[in-house]
């Protein structure tokens, strides 16, 4: 199978040149890999990195949809903005996926699998960039980097106070309307950000299967970002990031095969709120320290009927302190300590759900290491103390080497990942299972980046991951069962890319993924993960004029034991235009095919759609 999937990356590689839309340019800096900057032409971390302000000005302005397009990762949705999302990074679970806002770990708590899944609510306001980093790096991150780690990277105030109007509107009655303000004043900088989502017609349900009501989706989000300059060696930060969503949802069938009916007063709501302080210290030219207390709060309440109103409430409060020393030009070691305390409660009429807390304490350390020019070395360790199952360790290593001759990067990465048991699967009343122990996996990758001239980048990365002890429901008997670790699966995979610029201002790039996923017990496909996915975007820009197209094409999925869900290609285009320094003007096509999808079997996708937009400066 190995032998396979290696001629199989190969025979595409070569055939096919798959170019990523996401490589990044030698020089830059990635922080998320090792917690601390290193640079993208040493790094043998698979990693993509968005520039926000670029899906800005194509009218993309959701995390979902900034990432959605990310060789690896696929995603579900349960119709449209409102529905519940998930994010699957190489095959892994989405609950498998660490979500951090400026080192602020975000999730839910006390939802089944205590994980992240507001992609659709978070929108980009603030933010500078998005790092998304495939692979396990639970021995720097901790519980829930098993799959990859998205890293939201808020924006920094600079230069002169600005001010800032987004407008925009289009398909299924869509209306956003965005301020923003940023900039510096003497030892303090500041960027500020609001905006409103409302979606008026889109359809939940499969509008062919009957599902003919709209179910309607409105979003307030706002972000601060403060930064003030106390010394030349010291620098606090404060953020605070607030999200509210409502919407209606559908009913589920009583009857096989269980797809959502129409059902006019089912709505829910979402808050989700953040805050943080922070604290940067260069205390010498050889050691600097930062320490980041965070605290969030996610609540959420829906609505189908008297005898099932229900709310869950979840809070986590957060402490983090990472020390950085340069030992030498070529040796620098980080240490560090994370805790983190959970907290939840819920209701579904009649029954009330207690409050539950678990406490997580995590030391780690790391060290980097570039003995020669051009060797690049890293291996850490985390040692994770919880107030259930104790301790757990786990260990990780990467490398790579460049080949100056050639502009070829050889890069390798061992590492081990865990996910912590949710409170719910721990304490629920009926299933909970305190003695739960936590999912593990192994994880490896190897690949090569080569350079080509001026104009052509390519490579390819192999990567195997087997995960084990996966947390699973267990039928006990007649409707009556306990979470146990009992689930097994086997994942690999092939990405290959290149991206040639014909100018600098056309760019093409195109990306395949090649995926497999098993899961022991029956030899079954893993859910909703495609067999393949390629991307394709060509990015020109004619003076005032921008223009991006991108093309994708998504395998086939398993929906159910019995479902397959069929493969897809979507054609997207995307115009702005500046008029002058102060006003732009966007246009945003989606699905120019008008093609018939489904990423969930039963709930509707976007048709053919369009949305135009302007953005004022003043």
């Amino acid at each position: 199978m190995f032998k396979k999937a290696v001629l199989f990356g190969l025979i595409v590689f070569i055939s096919e040149l798959s170019f990523s839309q996401n490589t990044i340019p030698l020089g830059e800096i990635v922080v998320t890999p090792y917690r601390t900057e290193v640079s993208a032409s040493l790094n043998p971390s698979s990693i993509d990195v968005i520039d926000v302000s670029e899906k800005n000005s194509e009218g993309i302005f959701t995390l979902i949809d900034a990432i959605k397009d990310i060789p690896s990762l696929s995603h579900t949705t349960t119709g449209g903005l409102g529905g519940d999302t998930s994010v699957f990074i190489r095959g892994a679970n989405s609950s498998h996926t660490q979500v951090l806002l400026d080192g602020i770990k975000l999730y839910d708590p006390i939802s089944t699998s205590g994980y992240f899944y507001a992609y659709n609510y978070m929108s980009l306001d603030n933010l500078e960039k998005v790092e998304v980093l495939k692979g396990p790096y639970s021995s720097l991150y901790g519980s829930d980097s098993i799959g990859g780690t998205v890293s939201l990277i808020t924006h920094k105030g600079q230069g002169k106070p600005t001010l800032s109007y987004t407008q925009e509107f289009g398909s299924y009655q869509t209306y956003r309307e965005k301020l923003s303000s940023q900039g510096e004043i003497d030892k303090l900088n500041y960027s500020l950000s609001v905006s409103r989502t409302d979606v008026n017609a889109f359809y939940s349900g499969n509008y062919k299967d009957g599902n003919h009501e709209k179910d309607p989706y409105h979003n307030f989000s706002s972000s601060l970002r403060l930064d003030y300059t106390l010394t030349d060696n010291i620098d606090v930060g404060l953020l605070g990031d607030y999200t509210y969503a409502k919407y209606e949802y559908d009913a589920t069938s009583w009857t096989p095969p269980y797809l959502p009916t129409d059902d006019d007063d089912n709505y829910a709501y979402f808050y989700q709120g953040i805050g943080g302080i922070n604290l940067k210290h260069q205390l010498s030219d050889y050691f600097s320290y930062k320490a980041i207390f965070g605290y969030t709060r996610t609540h959420r309440k829906g609505w189908e009927s008297s005898s099932s109103d229900n709310w869950y409430n979840g809070k986590t409060y957060q402490a983090k302190w990472q020390g950085n020393y340069q030992v030498c030009d070529f040796d620098k070691i980080i240490f560090g300590f994370d805790y983190l305390r959970e907290r939840g409660e819920g209701f579904w009429a009649p029954t009330y759900t207690p409050k539950v807390t678990a406490n997580t304490k995590g030391y780690y350390t790391e060290n980097i290491f570039t003995p020669i020019d051009n060797l690049f070395f890293s291996a850490s360790l985390r040692l994770e103390d919880h107030s259930q199952f104790k301790h757990h360790n786990t260990l990780g290593f990467s490398g790579s080497y460049l080949v100056e001759r050639t502009d070829t990067k050889i890069k390798g990465s061992f590492g081990e990942g865990f996910k912590a048991p949710s409170l719910y699967q721990l304490f629920d009343g009926s299933s909970g299972n305190k003695n739960l122990n936590p999912e593990e996996s192994e994880s490896y990758e190897v690949g090569f980046e080569q350079k080509i001239g001026n104009p052509l980048v390519l490579g390819s990365t192999y990567f195997h991951t087997h995960n084990k002890n996966f947390i699973e429901w267990v039928s006990t008997g007649f409707w009556v069962g306990e979470y146990r670790n009992a689930g097994k699966s086997r994942i690999y995979g092939i990405e290959s890319f290149a991206e040639y610029s014909f100018s600098d201002d056309i760019t093409l790039a195109i990306s395949h993924t090649h995926l497999d996923t098993k899961k022991l017990a029956d030899g079954t496909r893993l859910l909703r993960r495609p067999d393949n996915k390629v991307t394709c975007k060509l990015k020109t820009a004619f003076k005032k004029l921008d223009i991006s197209t991108d093309i994708s094409y998504v395998g086939n999925r398993m929906d159910s034991s019995s479902v397959k869900l069929k493969s897809y290609t979507l054609a997207n285009l995307a115009f702005k235009y500046i008029v002058n320094e102060k006003f732009d003007t966007f246009l945003r096509l989606e699905n120019l095919f008008d093609k018939n999808y489904e990423l969930v079997n039963g709930y509707q996708t976007p048709k053919f759609s369009w949305y135009l937009g302007a953005k004022f400066r003043f």
